[in-house]
């Protein structure tokens, strides 16, 4: 049996936020990060931005905790778009909820976008993000 499309290994080249039109790289221009999507339908993302410092206090450690997202749980192929039923997150709110997202491969790359939601960085404004992964295995 061939494997879906988004099943692999792929890494981060960009993570934006778009509002009002306008694409912010959150973690800036070169961030990190893994997306594994298993044949047996399990999610793990990692995103860290680019030149996080260590910390040992808790204002260096509430930088760190602002400057990444991760995640797991099962996910579901629905035509052009996945959901994933959190079932761990590093924002407890996420835990048991769908996050559902738009998705599209071309080549080596896969292309994802979030549905509009409170805006993450604007308040009072609705943005989406648009993250893009490169296959490694």
């Amino acid at each position: 049996m061939t494997p879906h499309p988004l099943v692999g290994t792929w890494s981060l080249v960009s993570w934006q936020v778009v509002v009002d039109g306008v694409a912010q790289d959150l973690f800036g221009p070169h961030p990190k990060g893994w997306l594994i999507l298993t044949q047996e339908g399990r999610a793990m993302a990692l995103t860290t931005a680019e030149d996080r410092i260590p910390g040992e206090g808790d204002a260096e450690r509430a930088a760190l905790h602002r400057s990444m997202l991760a995640y797991t749980g099962r996910y579901r192929v629905e035509s052009d778009r996945f959901a994933t039923t959190v079932d761990a997150s590093w924002n407890e709110a996420w835990n048991g909820t769908e996050q559902w997202r738009h998705f599209r491969v071309e080549d080596d790359r896969l292309f994802i976008r979030s549905a509009p939601a409170p805006s993450i960085i604007v308040p009072g404004r609705t943005d989406y993000r648009v993250i893009v992964w490169k296959r490694e295995a």
